[in-house]
């Protein structure tokens, strides 16, 4: 998917949150030539999408049925794009072959029409809490989960705003999970040695504080601080990202 890219790309609304993802063919070519195309993994990099209905045209310079064959296996190879980058399989296929109002420009009528709807934001939201939950549910004593997009003001332990449904996330659960019990576990990037200002024993702290403030026990909940001592990545760091990796808030889970 890495390499993907398409001959041209528009995006246009339909109706009511539904939108239209339009990719066009050489002339009977039935795959997308890739010498010529537009990065097709940012179009699923920056989105979060429903696929609903893929329909293949072709232009009108052949037999009627070579067409509708055409223009059914271009939507089938869209198909197996989609099938390869999500875990969506039921998506509706349509073949107009050369049957619709045909372009003076040919190359307009050698597409696939993509329509799809956005997710809303409170089903990605659910979807992120059920990951954590499988997370756990498949998880042994003693296997350590990174809480990712856990963000802090710069040397404390003051949550970032973003920082919220990673929090509503984990308090989700551990009300869900009455006998769970973790260990939370305070990391810091970017420096080798003593943690001068205590910065991960503070923000592990602050997570702890978090979920009994909200009502769990805290016979269920310990935390620890490790420093720079257990990085993911050799200090120091190579770029933004392992510095990212590197300074994180880690459960443990003791008892489940």
């Amino acid at each position: 998917m890495k390499n993907l890219l398409f001959l041209m790309l528009s995006i246009s609304a339909i109706s009511y949150g539904q939108s239209k993802f339009t990719v066009y063919f050489d002339t009977d070519a039935s795959q997308l030539k890739t010498s010529e195309l537009i990065r097709f993994n940012d179009f699923f990099r920056n989105k979060k999408v429903k696929f609903t209905k893929l329909i293949g045209y072709c232009d009108y310079r052949a037999s009627n049925g070579y067409n509708d064959t055409l223009a059914s296996n271009r939507a089938k190879f869209v198909k197996g794009i989609i099938e390869k980058v999500t875990d969506q399989k039921q998506i509706e296929i349509e073949s107009k072959g050369e049957n619709f109002k045909q372009n003076s420009n040919l190359t307009l009528n050698r597409k696939v029409e993509i329509y799809y709807e956005e997710i809303p934001k409170k089903e990605i939201e659910a979807a992120a809490t059920n990951d954590l939950n499988n997370q756990v549910i498949t998880a042994k004593v003693g296997d350590k989960l990174v809480l990712k997009n856990l963000y802090f003001y710069n040397r404390s332990g003051v949550f970032r705003p973003e920082s919220r449904p990673v929090l509503e996330e984990l308090l989700a659960v551990m009300k869900k999970h009455p006998k769970l019990k973790i260990e939370i576990q305070g990391h810091i990037c970017c420096q080798e040695g003593t943690d001068i200002e205590n910065t991960s024993e503070v923000r592990a702290l602050a997570v702890y504080n978090y979920l009994k403030t909200n009502n769990i026990n805290p016979n269920r909940l310990s935390y620890k601080s490790f420093g720079s001592t257990k990085p993911i990545h050799k200090i120091p760091e190579k770029n933004e990202e392992e510095r990212n990796e590197n300074r994180r808030v880690e459960i443990q889970i003791i008892e489940n």
